[in-house]
């Protein structure tokens, strides 16, 4: 009797061990699939077929079709080099000693727009972004001369006006510049984290631009005096134009610091090397003698280097159960192009008119809002 009691309980014991061992193994093998899993999805494999770790998007993810739509309004100013048209000096008749100030044009503070549409591409998280800026802006200034002090003309041809004669002074300049500026951009991307609160966006691609630069000048009045001619009632009229199209590669890297609370902070910089066309012309007539007239066409295939740098403040959010992003952002924009203004410079001897160009660079900077929908 007792021998039996002990087979059962011996057996029951068996069993629990038994039943144990297997429940905890069935524990194992779904840990060591979860961590496959896992790895899974923090492992890649290279194209040279070595594995290393695999970095998280940091695109907006939503339930949606992988599109996304910008519109940026732009309030910007520009700067470029080479506008001078005068100078004022103390001496009514303009000879030495000279002392004055140069003129130059200033332009004001104008709203420009930029639209894109992006798609965000299933493989390895890459996506595609098409840009388009529009900015124009205006700009003028004018000087007239004092009772003691005249005004020196600085652009065109100091002959203009007849073979013995130079215009070296005048009592009023006026000079207005109409600068149109348009950009096309073109990219391909991938925004990743590089730890949790930090992720870039490299991207390369292709960009054209459209920048078109006008300057008319007028000088009038001023009295002879020898050789020198002043203007009288008079007028010297001058049109200057630059119109650039060009097309090439683009590369650079955004970046997020991400601060918790949707906000996080933004700094974008971008390079491209453009090679186009200058169509230029340079036109400039005497009112009172009908043949004393200049226009010359001087256009050129060159490169045009761009440096292009953003910095501001960001909010993402998410709305109808992830199924649409809004990203709102506002910083400091600024735009440098080299050797922009080719327009010409007349070098005036008694015997040929010469030239050579300006190359002068153009910059353009200020506030960008941007507003972001992806859907």
């Amino acid at each position: 009797m007792k021998v039996s009691i002990l087979r059962k309980i011996s057996s029951a014991i068996a069993i629990l061990m038994a039943s144990s061992t297997a429940f905890a193994g069935m524990d194992m093998d779904t840990r060591v699939t979860q961590l496959e899993n896992q790895m899974q999805q923090v492992r890649t494999e290279t194209a040279i077929g070595t594995y290393g770790a695999q970095t998280a998007t940091a695109r907006p993810e939503v339930d949606g079709y992988g599109w996304n739509f910008t519109v940026n309004a732009l309030y910007w100013h520009a700067k470029v080099g080479g506008t001078e048209f005068a100078y004022t000096d103390n001496d009514p008749v303009g000879t030495f000693p000279i002392k004055g100030r140069t003129k130059d044009v200033d332009f004001s503070w104008d709203w420009g727009l930029r639209f894109g549409l992006g798609y965000n591409l299933d493989y390895d998280g890459w996506d595609i972004r098409a840009m388009y800026t529009w900015f124009d802006s205006h700009g003028s200034d004018s000087s007239s001369a004092g009772q003691n002090s005249t005004i020196v003309p600085l652009r065109g041809s100091s002959a203009i006006a007849g073979v013995n004669n130079t215009v070296a002074f005048c009592n009023s300049a006026k000079t207005q510049y109409d600068f149109d500026y348009q950009t096309i951009i073109l990219e391909l991307g991938r925004a990743y984290y590089v730890s949790n609160r930090l992720s870039f966006r490299p991207h390369w691609g292709l960009k054209t631009a459209w920048i078109d630069q006008e300057q008319i000048t007028r000088y009038n009045g001023g009295n002879p005096s020898g050789t020198n001619l002043g203007l009288q009632g008079n007028t010297v009229h001058l049109r200057e134009d630059c119109d650039f199209w060009g097309l090439g590669p683009r590369a650079g890297v955004n970046s997020k610091w991400h601060l918790g609370k949707n906000f996080s902070i933004f700094g974008n910089i971008a390079a491209a090397i453009l090679f186009g066309k200058f169509d230029v012309d340079h036109k400039e007539r005497f009112s009172a003698l009908a043949d004393h007239r200049v226009r010359l066409h001087a256009n050129r295939h060159a490169f045009s280097p761009n440096l292009q740098m953003q910095l501001g403040l960001r909010y993402d959010g998410y709305f109808k159960n992830n199924k649409h992003h809004l990203g709102v952002g506002l910083g400091y924009e600024a735009q440098y192009w080299w050797r922009q203004n080719q327009m010409l410079k007349i070098n005036q001897d008694r015997t040929v008119l010469k030239y050579d160009r300006y190359s002068e660079d153009v910059n353009i900077y200020g506030l960008t809002l941007d507003v972001t929908w992806d859907f």
